[in-house]
């Protein structure tokens, strides 16, 4: 599992696995559909180093000659390639973005308290399917656009990861239609590109706790969280004139 703080890669975990779910649901209607669906999901789909659009032969040459598997078993068509985009653009207040302010709390209820502040962002995938005949190729882009249109496949979790700690932050599409894109393919014969963005809005949680050598809460958490102090608070007994000490609650100390 990716680490937080400076690691996008979970986002591609979970959009990896909804890609997986949508293969579970395909329906074989072409012959070629019918050996692709009794693949193993990870030789069916694959990740692509970058976005594609500009560089989609290349990025077909590059998994004709992958390697990986049993030989021919590892690059037969039809396949699946996504990329993630390694941009980094805000969400919009339009979309309810927001940049959380720091504040103190806890993961799990009477745990450790932690620092924490919220961001979104908008993150594109891109999806190519490569068959060699159109039909193919135009089956499963229309059942992944169907996929997508589906109320309960608008939204994933990323799971981020931060110390003992599994925090999941929602995904959610940008939209529930895409628009495919027939890529040419200069030179290549029996060749069917189509390609898609598929825009993601992504919610990314960040956690702080004392650092090695800080004061911290002496728990056995990790990481341990931030100290509580005792407060203090002085009160006057009615009718005796004497000042006493009592223990108040205890809050964190920052």
């Amino acid at each position: 599992m990716a680490k937080l703080n400076g690691s996008f890669q979970q986002q591609q975990i979970a959009f990896g696995r909804y890609l997986a779910n949508w293969f579970a649901t395909l329906y074989a209607d072409t012959p070629a559909l019918k050996e692709f669906k009794a693949r193993p999901v990870a030789e069916a789909i694959k990740w692509a180093p970058a976005r594609m659009i500009d560089a989609a032969q290349d990025m077909l040459e590059q998994y004709r000659k992958n390697e990986n598997g049993a030989a021919g078993a590892s690059t037969k068509l039809p396949v699946v390639l996504v990329a993630p985009d390694d941009d980094f653009v805000g969400t919009g207040a339009d979309w309810g973005g927001h940049h959380t302010e720091r504040q103190m709390l806890q993961i799990d209820e009477g745990g450790s308290w932690y620092g924490h502040r919220e961001l979104m962002h908008d993150r594109r995938f891109q999806v190519v399917i490569i068959a060699s005949e159109g039909d193919t190729a135009k089956s499963l882009a229309a059942q992944l656009s169907w996929h997508l249109k589906q109320l309960r496949n608008r939204y994933m979790d990323a799971v981020y990861e931060f110390g003992q700690y599994q925090v999941p932050a929602p995904m959610q599409l940008e939209g529930n239609r895409i628009d495919w894109m027939l890529v040419r393919t200069d030179g290549i014969k029996n060749l069917k590109m189509l390609a898609a963005d598929i825009p993601v809005k992504c919610t990314v949680p960040l956690f702080d706790a004392p650092a090695d050598g800080e004061q911290n809460d002496g728990t056995d958490n990790a990481p341990p969280g931030y100290p509580l102090t005792q407060v203090v608070r002085m009160q006057q007994t009615a009718g005796l004139g004497v000042d006493r000490w009592k223990d108040g609650d205890e809050h964190l100390s920052q």
